[in-house]
């Protein structure tokens, strides 16, 4: 089966976003719910770096915050108070999530403190991105800079029906009017999609550059044969049943992988790693990637061709993304049930996987660099549209004081 590449390499020469001796600054929020959102914003700091532009990362767990450190990413902690739950095998757990969620925004205390924590780190920022919290979804004008929401269009959808399925339809369609409308009161949103448009609102999802080749990368690990295969797994902290692992080690051992792991929640694991900055090296040279679908994972499979053995568990928004990939067609992919993985589905799953034939696989480099390059010139073109805020006098700490260019500025539609 030949397989085709969604996202045209169409590099452009970097632009600043700035005169030169000129700093814009973002401030970005990024939940620490699994890494995706980490991920995306240590790689568009690092884009936006050489185009004049400042961004401060902003996140929601100290384990976050080492995530980034291993990425060589500083980090601020807004507070630990807001957190999506999950089981050991990421199902997301709804009464958990409900609770904790609501206790939090009704607390005038925690949410009015990380209002004021946040206001004073987006001091001096032309734009406050939210990547992805419920604070600046229901009170983006009380920040300062302008608010551009980031997330993955089934992230949203999740979000405008997270109680379908669990109340009446009209509470449901209640739900998402209101959740619609909050998004309607940001400056501008940016969303990122596996299928392709021609918006440019819409983005494909970023991924990081391998900065080694297949051969080099092979070489590091021990495969000195072109025949022997190499499977990269990365498992997000929400997976922490050794009994998951166990039977990916096995099923791989079977095939004749040779298994790069990576997993915060297996990391006293013999074999596995908490982090790897060069993972994506590994996920390009890979013969195959076994991963959960999320963006991340899934980015790798769309952009690299690596086919990809997806785990599938109890989280809304990865098994709406199962359904674009037909549609997408990046590389070979197959679907094993996490919570039914034995050894004969496993099995079954490799065997489909390595018994397909491929053409060529694009060029990881080239098609990481397009895709950021987009995702840079997106928000160079959100901060053309924003005044740079006036310097604020030293104790002026009003939150009702915001650019009044905010006010004026069209909405995003």
């Amino acid at each position: 089966m030949n397989v085709a590449h969604s996202f045209p390499a169409c590099c452009t020469a970097v632009r600043p976003c700035a005169p030169a001796g000129t700093l814009r600054r973002i401030a970005w929020l990024a939940a620490a719910d699994a890494r995706g959102h980490l991920m995306r914003a240590h790689l568009v700091r690092a884009a936006l770096l050489p185009r004049n532009v400042d961004v401060r990362i902003i996140t929601t767990s100290h384990e976050g915050r080492d995530f980034l450190t291993a990425l060589g990413t500083p980090s601020e902690l807004l507070s630990t108070g807001y957190a999506v739950a999950f089981d050991c095998a990421q199902n997301i757990d709804r009464a958990a999530t409900d609770a904790c969620v609501l206790r939090y925004l009704v607390s005038r205390d925690q949410a009015g403190r990380d209002l004021t924590t946040l206001r004073s780190l987006a001091r001096g920022a032309d734009l406050v991105v939210n990547d992805f919290h419920p604070l600046p979804l229901v009170a983006p004008r009380r920040l300062g800079p302008p608010v551009v929401h980031v997330y993955g269009t089934h992230l949203w959808e999740a979000i405008a029906h997270h109680f379908e399925g669990r109340a009446p339809r009209t509470l449901d369609r209640l739900g998402a009017s209101l959740a619609d409308a909050l998004r309607r009161r940001a400056f501008a949103s940016l969303e990122h999609s596996l299928v392709s448009s021609p918006s440019p609102r819409v983005l494909p999802p970023i991924v990081a550059a391998p900065g080694r080749t297949r051969a080099q990368v092979r070489a590091a690990l021990g495969l000195a044969s072109p025949g022997q295969r190499l499977a990269a797994v990365y498992l997000n902290p929400h997976f922490r049943d050794p009994r998951l692992a166990a039977m990916l080690e096995s099923a791989l051992a079977r095939r004749g992988f040779r298994v790069h792991a990576v997993g915060e929640g297996f990391a006293g694991r013999p074999g596995w790693r908490r982090y790897d900055a060069s993972f994506n090296d590994v996920a390009a040279a890979a013969d195959v990637l076994v991963s959960a679908p999320g963006m991340g994972a899934l980015s790798a499979w769309a952009h690299f061709g690596t086919p990809l053995l997806a785990l599938r568990t109890d989280q809304p928004e990865q098994a709406a993304n199962l359904r674009d990939l037909p549609a997408v067609r990046a590389a070979p992919y197959a679907v094993v049930d996490a919570a039914e993985a034995g050894p004969e589905a496993l099995d079954r799953a490799l065997a489909d996987l390595t018994g397909v034939l491929r053409g060529p696989r694009p060029d990881p480099a080239e098609t990481a660099a397009a895709v950021q390059a987009r995702w840079a010139d997106a928000l160079c073109d959100l901060l053309s549209t924003v005044r740079q805020p006036a310097p604020r006098p030293r104790g002026d700490h009003h939150e009702t004081d915001r650019p009044s260019h905010v006010r004026a500025h069209p909405r995003d539609q």
